[in-house]
């Protein structure tokens, strides 16, 4: 696995943590929307892109911690595959290997197993 494979995960790891500390303040706070704005947690470090999202279906993308938020395009098929495509976003998933394995070691969530 190449260096650059193993800095797009951790890049990716951080945005995720980003976004649960978002949806945790999002929770607490009384909206006016049913959605909130999330950062785009693609591999890139200097990306600083956002969308809207449903709580319920950001909710959902974190019961599996290889799963990720990503503006259209944002992918990297070299540590991942587009698994959903939404409007505003995609779900992508890590690929088996060095990619999962940093995305379930840096699961904000707690380590999970494999489904």
């Amino acid at each position: 696995m190449s260096e650059r494979q193993r800095q797009i995960g951790e890049n990716e790891a951080i945005f995720r943590s980003v976004n649960e500390q978002i949806e945790a303040l999002s929770s607490t706070l009384t909206t006016v929307t049913d959605t909130m704005r999330i950062v785009c947690e693609c591999g890139t470090r200097s990306c600083t892109d956002q969308f809207p999202i449903i709580p319920a279906a950001y909710a959902r993308v974190r019961e599996d911690p290889t799963l990720f938020l990503t503006r259209p395009g944002h992918d990297f098929p070299e540590t991942e595959t587009v698994v959903a495509k939404e409007e505003g976003y995609w779900v992508v998933r890590k690929n088996a290997g060095l990619p999962e394995a940093i995305a379930r070691a840096t699961d904000p969530n707690g380590a999970r197993e494999p489904s």
